[in-house]
């Protein structure tokens, strides 16, 4: 699966995903902005916020997510501008769960709905 941004708007260019549960996921994150710099982040349904805010704390060094954070179910690192990264990960038990860019404040417009189903 692939996400990117829309330009230079802090937006993904997609808002939903829909896998099923226990699949091998590919998720590939092409930073197509000019000038800011984003991640991916997948987390447990109702805490984009929260994780964003530990991540706050956690810094750039850590690519704007806590180490550990119990929340985080998968990451993508913090691409500068025209990068790319993927992640690998298995799927979730089947549930709806959020994506989310973790740098300061995007967590306010850049996030989406992970569904798995079972």
């Amino acid at each position: 699966m692939e996400i990117s941004v829309n330009g230079d708007a802090i937006e993904f260019d997609t808002d939903r995903f829909e896998v099923a549960a226990g699949t091998g996921v590919v998720l590939c994150f092409k930073n197509v902005s000019s000038v800011l710099q984003h991640n991916w982040v997948l987390v447990n349904d109702g805490t984009k916020d929260e994780v964003a805010e530990r991540g706050l704390a956690a810094g750039a060094e850590n690519d704007w997510v806590q180490p550990g954070d119990p929340d985080v179910i998968a990451n993508v690192k913090l691409l500068d501008p025209g990068e790319k990264g993927e992640v690998r990960f298995t799927s979730p038990v089947a549930g709806t769960y959020q994506f989310v860019c973790t740098f300061p404040a995007h967590n306010f417009t850049m996030f989406g709905e992970f569904v798995v189903t079972p």
